[in-house]
């Protein structure tokens, strides 16, 4: 059996796409459990339970590289109505949300 350089080629690629939707996935369920914990924390409601990722950016600020990802969510005060907000996360996972002004 003769592996040859485009079969390692392949296999690297295939490990590192594996990976980034590894990665992703985590991502993405640290910031829905935030989102979550954010909501409860001011008597929201986090609606559908679930964060859309929107956005990625690359990002390299302080030497470090990474993805600046961008999830929008929806949540209501009063059971009737809908509002937007959405979460950024940094790659060093520093969170900055932003809900839309809603009834109280």
């Amino acid at each position: 059996m003769v592996i040859s350089l485009s079969d390692i080629c392949i296999a690297v690629i295939l490990a590192f796409l594996l990976y980034a939707w590894w990665a992703n996935i985590r991502a993405r369920e640290y910031a829905f459990h935030y989102v979550k914990k954010h909501c409860q924390s001011l008597d929201l409601q986090l609606l559908d339970e679930t964060v859309a990722g929107t956005q990625w950016k690359i990002s390299w600020k302080n030497g470090q590289f990474g993805i600046l990802r961008k999830y929008e969510f929806e949540f209501t005060a009063n059971g009737t109505s809908r509002y937007p907000g959405n979460v950024i996360m940094s790659p060093s996972r520093n969170m900055d949300i932003w809900l839309s002004p809603h009834q109280i």
